[in-house]
């Protein structure tokens, strides 16, 4: 995942990664190149910490052409997510200030984020008389 400061939205490309996805949600996203790409849906991405812990990013957009997936550092700081870059070491605190994750700038000067996704939780309900 990469952590990006010119993205406007958080962005997916693969639908397994969501644990709630709404695919009525629909538009189109323009980038830095002038390319244009659709938006099948949009949801939320629930993930493991070091931790053993799971956190979410909500308002992520499902766009299935996309090989690399997109954290919008715009879209973390606008819900209270705290972010600084010193000496090529990116930090990502929560609202509440705890550490989320410590990325190291790459050489070819990106911010990748590794983190494991999830999978998706399914709950049944069942009309039990006796229970």
């Amino acid at each position: 995942m990469v952590l990006n400061t010119g993205a406007t939205n958080h962005m997916f490309g693969c639908q397994e990664a969501f644990a709630e996805l709404n695919s009525e949600a629909l538009g189109t996203v323009r980038f830095g190149d002038d390319s244009v790409a659709q938006i099948e849906g949009w949801g939320t991405v629930t993930f493991v910490c070091k931790t053993g812990e799971t956190r979410s990013f909500t308002g992520v957009y499902y766009i299935p052409w996309l090989t690399t997936n997109i954290v919008s550092i715009g879209q973390l700081d606008e819900v209270g997510y705290k972010v600084d870059i010193d000496d090529g070491i990116m930090h990502i605190r929560e609202p509440g200030r705890r550490l989320l994750a410590k990325v190291k700038r790459a050489a070819n000067r990106l911010y990748v984020l590794n983190i494991k996704i999830a999978p998706p939780v399914f709950l049944a309900a069942r009309d039990d008389p006796e229970a």
